[in-house]
Order: structure tokens, then C-alpha cells, then sequence
């Protein structure tokens, strides 16, 4: 098979997904031949398409630790990270805010850069 079989909006997923610049062209010929000037072969997005997916034995997630007294607070991730886990805490740029006791606030803040402390009424406001 080749890229001459393929649908033009699949072209255009398979340019994009390969970071080839394709705005100015229109045609499925133009797509093809830019493809093939940044070195993207159809046996590259055929290896890519149909690699099989590993399974990957992930290790049991670490529980967070119950406040030991009651004292919870919230703590929000700052840092540019898509996600960030720390001693059973996930921090994620859709969940940015997460509630801990201020042991481990105290500890992420002493050895993490880009937290810091949340304030309840911000949190409201943004997952209102």
C-alpha cells in the first residue's frame, strides 16, 4: 500500500502527526510530496500505525496517606508538567489541585518547585 490510497484528511492527520508544515497546500499530491521531502515514508507511518502496543507492567500506585490530625489543605501544581506524581499525590494540568495533609504539602514545597498552597475559593471558581 501507499499514500496514494489514503483519504486526504488522513494524509493530513498522518502530516501533522509527523510535524510536517502543510497550511499553503491543498491537494492530496501536494500533502504526498511534502511528506516525502521531510523524509516521512509510508513504511515509517505503516511501522508507526501498526506497532503493536507493549504491555507495560506499571507498578501499584503508592495510596496517598490519610491527614494523621485531620489538617488537610490543598495544595495546586503550577509547573508546566501534562502531569506530576509525587508520594501517592497526581497532579495533572485538567486536576491542577489536590488535597493532602500539610506533612506532605510541607514536604512537596520543600523539595518540589512550582507548587504551592490553594485557597478553596479558587478552586470553586475553576472547576465552576
Amino acid at each position: 500500500m501507499s499514500f496514494e490510497k489514503l483519504k486526504l484528511s488522513e494524509l493530513k492527520s498522518i502530516a501533522e502527526n509527523f510535524g510536517v508544515d502543510i497550511t499553503d497546500i491543498k491537494s492530496k499530491s501536494g500533502i504526498i510530496d511534502a511528506m516525502e521531502n521531510e523524509g516521512v515514508t509510508y513504511e515509517m507511518y505503516d511501522t508507526f500505525a501498526n506497532a503493536e502496543k507493549a504491555e507495560v507492567d506499571l507498578p501499584a500506585r503508592k495510596q496517598p496517606k490519610p491527614a494523621p490530625n485531620g489538617n488537610v489543605v490543598l495544595v495546586k501544581m503550577d509547573r508546566a508538567n501534562p502531569s506530576y506524581e509525587i508520594d501517592g499525590h497526581v497532579f495533572t494540568k485538567e486536576h491542577p489541585y489536590v488535597a493532602m495533609s500539610e506533612e506532605d504539602a510541607e514536604f512537596i514545597f520543600e523539595t518540589q518547585q512550582g507548587f504551592r498552597m490553594a485557597t478553596p475559593k479558587e478552586i470553586q471558581e475553576y472547576y465552576n
